[in-house]
């Protein structure tokens, strides 16, 4: 999947006049978003800018350790003991052994010949990694003005962490000009740097520089253009995040001191063997308690108390990388937590006055937000919606840049459950975000040019199976009785080659899975961490299609 990005010039801070101009250079190629004003509290921003960039850089993927030196000794070590072991063929041992001393001295020449072009290549990748990241980056971080806030979403490396942060208005003063939208910036290790150097004494203004779009009308030339191919998995990743963000979740908040203890006692600790969670156990009316296995290290969150209704205990693996706040929490307010359920993702929102940081955990570290999770298809379909539906949606909220899915109703006079259906297609769609922290709807076209829906129409296998087992008629709804609540019980039976499978769901009344089961080998492994198998999917579909 390719995208083309154009800039005017490298994105950079100046220092003049006592002041700093931290100018980011937005993609010319995208509709004209810009904005200019002064930042009130530049370390919190500079801090919070650092954090992102943590979060992007970050990849905890476990990487095996380089064995081929030793295995060329254990080659040579082999080769000496067969010429010991075949001492009576004396004269072809002394010439196994000429030869393996032969070529020892051959790689230690080797090695000294090549020794400065190791060296010169070391530095070439080490200069390429600060000046030049399109090489180790895939794809420059989005940021969206909109008329609350200015925020920055990324992911890390390994593709389990997703970082955004919002600058609030209330940072910026003396606003001189803007222009709502989205766009990608160009942002570079120089420009972290930086970003570093940012002091109080030295008043610092924010831009988004509209002056590019002036060049790109001029028909001058442009100054830096990237044509990129974006994995499918970072698109599907960031639509994932919304679906996920979208579903219900058990929050709490907690000081930040607790976090800070957690963490304090992970960097303390080194688990060697199973399990490494974090239990949470929430229990109505009393404070959280946290275990942290598998030392059973209990912590009690004094004043976050849990106002759920039911018990429940709830399992996040992945737990190191709640180092990437520790640089916020200094200057954090609470900690929001919003857990989707045990071996689900969790989301950290950081209140830090007049920014906000949230942080999302895909269900582990190896669990990737693209590449395992399925959250998509939980979030339910409670109705229809046809695309002139969907296209009004988009216009009002294109109008109002955020607003709930009852305000939308109103203001579209639609069903509410149509209004849902079309922010369901508009999030799929990369148009719409759900905004965990002010839990409304929000417009943010994550890339310039309309995603590929057919490259993303199977966000995984899972999915495109149950189709298949649906097409070739293998799969059968029994029942769907409706519950008080609102919602449906389903009950189905798929075919297999060898056996039968009995899946069975519970959904809401929007069509979201509260309960799921089957008898198959991929439910009883993974439960609804990595989302549901191919015969709750169908049995589900069988259910929408009627």
């Amino acid at each position: 999947m390719q995208f083309l990005q154009s800039y005017a010039k490298s994105s950079g801070i100046s220092h003049a006049d006592g002041r700093t101009l931290v100018d980011f250079a937005p993609d010319l190629g995208r509709e004209p978003t810009y904005f200019q004003g002064k930042i009130k509290d530049p370390i919190r921003y500079r801090d919070a800018m650092i954090a992102l960039r943590d979060v992007v850089v970050s990849d905890l993927n476990y990487k095996p350790r380089d064995h081929s030196a030793y295995q060329a000794w254990v080659q040579e070590q082999y080769m000496l003991d067969i010429a010991d072991a075949i001492g009576e063929k004396e004269a072809i041992g002394e010439k196994i052994k000429h030869v393996q001393e032969r070529l020892k001295e051959l790689n230690r020449l080797r090695n000294e010949r090549m020794g400065s072009f190791y060296q010169a290549q070391q530095q070439y990748f080490n200069w390429l990694y600060k000046n030049s990241p399109d090489a180790w980056w895939v794809l420059d971080p989005v940021i969206t003005v909109a008329p609350d806030q200015v925020f920055f979403e990324a992911f890390s490396l390994d593709e389990s962490s997703y970082g955004r942060l919002a600058v609030h208005s209330e940072l910026f003063d003396d606003v001189k000009e803007f222009q709502y939208g989205t766009t990608n910036i160009d942002f570079s290790d120089n420009l972290l740097d930086e970003i570093k150097r940012i002091r109080t004494y030295r008043p610092t203004e924010f831009q988004v520089d509209p002056t590019g779009f002036e060049v790109a009308t001029e028909g001058r030339e442009v100054y830096k253009e990237k044509k990129i191919d974006v994995p499918v998995s970072w698109i599907r990743g960031f639509l994932q995040v919304q679906s996920a963000m979208g579903m219900p979740t058990d929050s709490f908040d907690v000081k930040p001191i607790d976090i800070y203890n957690v963490c304090t006692f992970l960097r303390r600790n080194k688990e060697r063997h199973s399990p490494r969670s974090l239990r949470y156990i929430l229990k109505p009316g009393q404070p959280v308690k946290l275990v942290i296995q598998p030392w059973n290290e209990e912590m009690t969150f004094a004043g976050s108390v849990y106002t759920g209704e039911e018990e429940k205990e709830i399992r996040t693996w992945g737990r190191r990388r709640l180092f990437l706040l520790e640089r916020l929490l200094p200057l954090a307010d609470k900690v929001t937590v919003h857990l989707l359920g045990t071996g689900m993702p969790s989301f950290f929102v950081v209140d830090l006055g007049t920014l906000s940081f949230t942080l999302g955990l895909s269900g582990w570290t190896r669990n990737d937000w693209a590449g395992a999770a399925n959250f998509d298809l939980m979030m339910g379909s409670g109705g229809e919606a046809t695309p002139d539906q969907s296209a009004l949606v988009f216009s009002r909220l294109k109008r109002k840049k955020t607003a709930t899915a009852e305000e939308l109703a109103q203001e579209t006079n639609l069903f509410l459950s149509t209004v849902q259906a079309a922010l369901r297609q508009l999030c799929s769609a990369g148009r719409v975000m759900f905004d965990l922290e002010i839990s409304r709807y929000r417009l943010r076209e994550l890339t310039r040019d309309p995603l590929p829906i057919e490259q993303l129409k199977y966000a995984n296998p899972r999915e495109e199976e149950a189709e298949q087992w649906i097409q070739e008629g293998r799969v059968s709804l029994d029942s769907s009785i409706p519950t008080a609540e609102g919602g449906v019980e389903l009950k189905g039976k798929a075919k297999g080659k060898n056996r039968s499978f009995q899946p069975a769901a519970t959904l809401d009344r929007d069509g979201r899975i509260v309960h799921a089961s089957c008898d198959c080998w991929f439910y009883k492994q993974n439960r609804l961490m990595q989302g549901p198998c191919e015969h709750i999917i169908a049995a589900m579909s069988l259910y929408r299609m009627q």
